[in-house]
């Protein structure tokens, strides 16, 4: 009679096979930990991408800006266009 405390390898009732990262074969801990490692990874190269993507919005914007301000200075347009154009940057 095997139930879940007695029988091929198990340790105590939480090592049964059914019990997913408590178990005790050596593929379910590797599969555990890579998942984990993966999640992490994850998460990481989401923080590092939306870091760099919100600093480069605010270069390109600045730099649009100052662009719309050398044309306006050099009179290429008109104070209406020209605050239309700022009014889009923003």
């Amino acid at each position: 009679m095997y139930g879940s405390y007695f029988g091929y390898g198990n340790v105590g009732r939480f090592g049964s096979r059914w019990c997913g990262f408590l178990g005790t074969d050596w593929w379910s801990r590797g599969l555990m930990i890579a998942l984990v490692l993966i999640g992490i990874t994850l998460i990481v190269l989401l923080a590092v991408s939306l870091s760099k993507r919100s600093s480069q919005g605010k270069s390109t914007s600045d730099e649009a800006l100052s662009i719309v301000n050398k044309r306006y200075a050099n009179g290429e347009i008109d104070s209406e266009t020209y605050e239309k154009m700022k009014r889009d940057l923003r």
